[in-house]
C-alpha cells in the first residue's frame, strides 16, 4: 500500500514536472504570440484603430494579453471615448477576438476648421476629422446645454425620421427662444420648438408623402406645410 501511494506521488511529481516544462517552452516560443487579431462590434470606429489604441500586435502573448486585459481596457477605453466597454476571447491558442461595444454617435458639429463627433449626454469627442461620416446630422448655433439637449432628443427620435435629418439650427427669436430649424435629407425643411420636436416629428413622414412639392413644414405652433417660394 505505502509502495502504491510512493508509486502515485512520483507520477504526479513527474507530470507536473513535465507540465511546468511544456508551458515554459510554449510561452518561450512563437507559438504563445498573438497569430490573429478579430475585432467585433465596430460601427464608427475602425478595426485597426481599437487594434492600435489596444498596443496588441504579433509580438504580444496572449497569456499577456489575459493577464492585463482590465488595464489594456481602460487604457483603451481612454484613449478612444467613444468606445462603452471592450472585451477579450481567445481561441486557437493563437487567435484572439476584440469585442467592442460603442458608445451611439448622435452627430457631429462643425468648429476650428473641422468635424467633432457628438456622443451619448452631448459629449464632444477632441478627435477632429475633416468631413462627418456616416448617415448622422450636424449641429449649429447651440449652446452646450442646448446640444446636450438636442442630441438626446435625435437619439430618441423614430428610426425612419432620424435617418433623414440633416441639419439641427438653433434658431431663436424674441417670442421662442426655443426655435429650431431642420434640413431634411429628401430637400425640405422644418421648423419646430425644442420643446415639442420630439413628439411631433414623428409625423413628418406622412406629411411630407402628401406634400406636392419640396417645401417647409411647420411644427412650431400646429402642424402644416407650404412650398418654398419661387418654386415651380
Amino acid at each position: 500500500m505505502l509502495k502504491k501511494r510512493i508509486r502515485i506521488s512520483k507520477n504526479s511529481l513527474i507530470f507536473i514536472i513535465v507540465f511546468v516544462i511544456v508551458l515554459i517552452a510554449y510561452f518561450g516560443s512563437s507559438l504563445s504570440k498573438v497569430r490573429n487579431i478579430n475585432v467585433k462590434g465596430v460601427n464608427d470606429l475602425g478595426a485597426q484603430q481599437v487594434i492600435d489604441a489596444t498596443k496588441i500586435d504579433d509580438n504580444s502573448t496572449l497569456f499577456n494579453v489575459l493577464l492585463h486585459h482590465k488595464s489594456i481596457s481602460e487604457k483603451t477605453e481612454k484613449k478612444l471615448p467613444s468606445i462603452k466597454s471592450i472585451s477579450f476571447r481567445t481561441h486557437n491558442l493563437r487567435d484572439l477576438t476584440i469585442n467592442v461595444q460603442e458608445r451611439p454617435t448622435l452627430g457631429f458639429i462643425s468648429k476650428n476648421g473641422g468635424y467633432y463627433r457628438i456622443i451619448d449626454n452631448g459629449r464632444i469627442l477632441k478627435q477632429k476629422m475633416s468631413s462627418p461620416i456616416g448617415n448622422y446630422p450636424t449641429y449649429s448655433g447651440f449652446s452646450k446645454s442646448r446640444l446636450k439637449q438636442m442630441s438626446n432628443i435625435y437619439a430618441n427620435l423614430p428610426s425612419n425620421v432620424k435617418t433623414n435629418v440633416s441639419e439641427f439650427y438653433n434658431a431663436p427669436t424674441k417670442l421662442n427662444p426655443y426655435r429650431i430649424k431642420i434640413d431634411m435629407n429628401d430637400g425640405n425643411k422644418v421648423v419646430a420648438d425644442m420643446r415639442t420636436v420630439k413628439s411631433k416629428l414623428k409625423y413628418y413622414p406622412g406629411m411630407a408623402a402628401q406634400m406636392k412639392k419640396k417645401g417647409v413644414i411647420d411644427l412650431e405652433i400646429g402642424a402644416y406645410s407650404y412650398p418654398f417660394k419661387g418654386k415651380k
